[in-house]
């Protein structure tokens, strides 16, 4: 059934990935048939009837359609959360509740990881796991994909993504009392130690043993954002510094410049809906998945295989049983893991070239936003 499908696109992001991501999904809406239209934010508290689709969270919730808090209103909403459930808008699903219950709202999410947590701290709630998707516009040519083509790339490894600085980390840990800035670099060490270990376990063991409670909402995602940012610069950085000796480029933070040295390379910045367009220089994608979550993916995933490059990804477990014979994946706990999976990559010539045409043609089949906006729609 044809439906109208309302999609904000002024956010504030980091390489305007929320932006670029809202109109993807609106042409991928209009694709299979719906009317799906980009709505001002000033426009959007106006909107009487439909689907408003929503990515991460409002400003405020008189943001919102007046229509979603009215008895009989003919307005719904779904929220595409592309982040951990810890980055929820916790303040804005609280006033919704207050106001009119969630009873008109739903919550989809490309991360599996700690959703337990969800029915505790919103009773009521209703969502679904929904991963993330790439436009058809990411899909490089299928037959450009050969032995040739991939020799003649500019890099032999691509990575994309940021790090906060050193600067900035230390800043925020000096500003914690000494007992828990003890226990992030703790939680650190063992979710660097273990990668499969995420951050609520970590929390678990590091805050429990301490005689923390950390069963509720507020005191796990305490130390959230900062443990995962520290996790998330230590990861990379030394994932990288071990393809030394190869040609690699980094897309991604100014932060990552005074780490590219010698053989590496620092690309520079480049927008999110570049992202296919850079993973297509190199031979090789290192496609790692989001700090903040262990098991689930992002669509880096997918745009290094929508590129028609070979995909060195890190171990997880929905990488696993989605991408199975499209990607070699590498155990985090160490960086010279990641080098040793490269090096086979490239090493395999042949292997590789095949690797990434079934990577290519596993996104054209099954991982194109117009794949995932049913679902959204069905929740």
């Amino acid at each position: 059934m044809k439906q109208t499908i309302w999609i904000p696109d002024q956010y504030t992001s980091q390489f305007g990935l929320l932006g670029a991501m809202a109109r993807e999904l609106r042409d991928a809406f209009v694709a299979v048939g719906h009317d799906a239209r980009i709505v001002s934010i000033e426009d959007m508290p106006n909107i009487e009837s439909g689907v408003l689709l929503f990515m991460n969270t409002p400003t405020t919730i008189d943001m919102l359609p007046k229509a979603l808090f009215e008895p009989g209103g003919r307005v719904r909403a779904v929220q595409y959360m592309v982040d951990h459930l810890f980055a929820l808008p916790d303040g804005i699903l609280d006033a919704w509740v207050e106001r009119a219950g969630l009873g008109n709202y739903r919550l989809c999410m490309p991360c599996a990881d700690d959703a337990h947590l969800l029915r505790a701290r919103f009773p009521g709630l209703v969502h679904r796991w929904v991963p993330h998707g790439v436009p058809r516009e990411a899909l490089c040519a299928a037959e450009a994909i050969d032995a040739g083509e991939h020799a003649g790339r500019e890099f032999d490894v691509v990575v994309t993504g940021s790090v906060r600085t050193q600067e900035s980390i230390d800043q925020q840990l000096g500003a914690l009392p000494v007992q828990l800035a003890g226990m992030a670099r703790e939680m650190v060490y063992l979710m660097m130690a273990e990668p499969h270990l995420g951050y609520v376990a970590a929390a678990d063991l590091v805050m429990g043993t301490a005689g923390v409670v950390t069963g509720d909402w507020k005191s796990l995602k305490l130390l959230w954002a900062l443990v995962i940012a520290m996790v998330n610069r230590e990861r990379r950085l030394s994932t990288v510094r071990a393809l030394q000796g190869l040609r690699v480029g980094v897309f991604g933070s100014s932060a990552w410049e005074s780490e590219c040295v010698e053989t590496i390379e620092y690309a520079g910045e480049i927008e999110y809906a570049r992202n296919a367009e850079a993973f297509g220089r190199g031979r090789v994608a290192l496609a790692w998945g989001p700090s903040q979550f262990v098991h689930s993916y992002s669509e880096r995933i997918m745009q290094a295989m929508a590129s028609g490059a070979c995909v060195v990804a890190d171990d997880r477990l929905l990488v696993r049983r989605d991408f199975k014979d499209c990607c070699t994946l590498f155990d985090w706990s160490k960086p010279e893991f990641a080098r040793r999976a490269v090096d086979r990559a490239l090493g395999d010539a042949a292997g590789s070239v095949e690797m990434a045409r079934r990577g290519r043609a596993l996104v054209e089949a099954r991982c194109l936003w117009e794949h995932r906006v049913g679902v959204m729609l069905s929740v």
